[in-house]
């Protein structure tokens, strides 16, 4: 049910963005006396529907989560990094994985991970807090062998 109120609330965030960028439009092109306006408005539908998916892909780019989730670019030693992210009205869940060295991810343990119960050969970072969301939830497991880091954030209101 909660999927269904977040997806109707961007729906309306959505529409009502349009259609302030077609009031807007629509006004300019009155006051020019420009005849097929719905040709315009069209026009303008297309471009403001590109520009937001081409927003969303830039924002879901891994090395973008990363530098969005850390504070810092990814450095030269983070490779085969993959990200996958959810974020919708009052809940989100953002993931990465990559391999790297042991100094970035003391790097990232900067933001006040502590270190929980090892998981064998897995060493297990945790946070609670809360920035965003009512409640954050950042853990990050890293495999002090292979260099392989797994990172999870989640948000809940």
């Amino acid at each position: 049910m909660a999927v269904f109120a977040n997806i109707i609330f961007l729906m309306i965030l959505f529409t009502i963005g349009f259609a302030i960028i077609a009031l807007i439009l629509m006004g300019a092109l009155s006051l020019l006396h420009v005849r097929h306006k719905w040709r315009w408005l069209l026009g303008a539908f297309v471009i403001y529907c590109s520009a937001l998916g081409i927003w969303q892909y830039g924002l879901s780019l891994p090395a973008a989560v990363f530098e969005r989730q850390f504070g810092f670019a990814p450095p030269a030693d983070v490779r085969e990094l993959q990200s996958s992210t959810w974020i919708l009205g009052d809940a989100g869940h953002i993931r990465l994985s990559f391999n790297g060295s042991r100094e970035t991810v003391q790097r990232i343990l900067k933001r006040g991970l502590q270190r929980q119960e090892d998981m064998g050969f897995l060493e297990r970072y945790h946070r609670e807090f809360s920035e965003y969301f009512v409640h954050e939830r950042e853990e990050l497991i890293y495999n002090k062998d292979t260099g392989h880091v797994e990172f999870t954030w989640q948000g809940i209101d």
